[in-house]
């Protein structure tokens, strides 16, 4: 039985089905449902970069634009969650998407962490693949890979 879910999101198709799966198995536990978005700054050299450093406003634009997105994002699964009629606890991180995610599952004790099999585009397929694959080979929690 599960008591704590974590989803991770990223705004595709298979990040709304793994969400449905989540809202599903928690109805179905009665379980408390958490929802995470990693604004996936390792992505863009411009964030993490000290290299040829763009100037300072450029770098903030980026990020600006990424934290819109994905505050976008949750604001979307809050109402997906409200419409199904379950409770959700939001969660924004920065940095790399697997250790995020396996980091805030181990901290909220999650029985049960449920991600995409992949990303929105093919850049991020790559991206996303690997992450999870870094959560199933990471997690301390049973995994759910939701497939497209």
């Amino acid at each position: 039985m599960f008591k704590t879910i974590l989803v991770a999101v990223d705004g595709s198709d298979i990040s709304r089905r793994a969400l449905e799966e989540a809202l599903a198995v928690a109805r179905a536990m009665q379980a408390s449902l958490h929802a995470v978005h990693v604004v996936q700054t390792g992505a863009y050299p411009i964030l993490t970069s000290n290299e040829l450093e763009p100037p300072d406003i450029a770098r903030q634009a980026l990020l600006d634009s990424l934290e819109r997105e994905g505050d976008r994002i949750l604001a979307e699964t809050e109402g997906q969650a409200a419409a199904a009629g379950i409770q959700i606890t939001v969660h924004k991180h920065r940095g790399h998407p697997g250790a995020s995610i396996t980091a805030l599952a181990h901290e909220l004790g999650a029985d049960l962490t449920v991600v995409g099999s992949h990303g929105r585009g093919r850049i991020d397929r790559f991206f996303l693949g690997s992450v999870s694959s870094y959560v199933a080979d990471h997690a301390t929690s049973t995994v759910m890979i939701v497939r497209g």
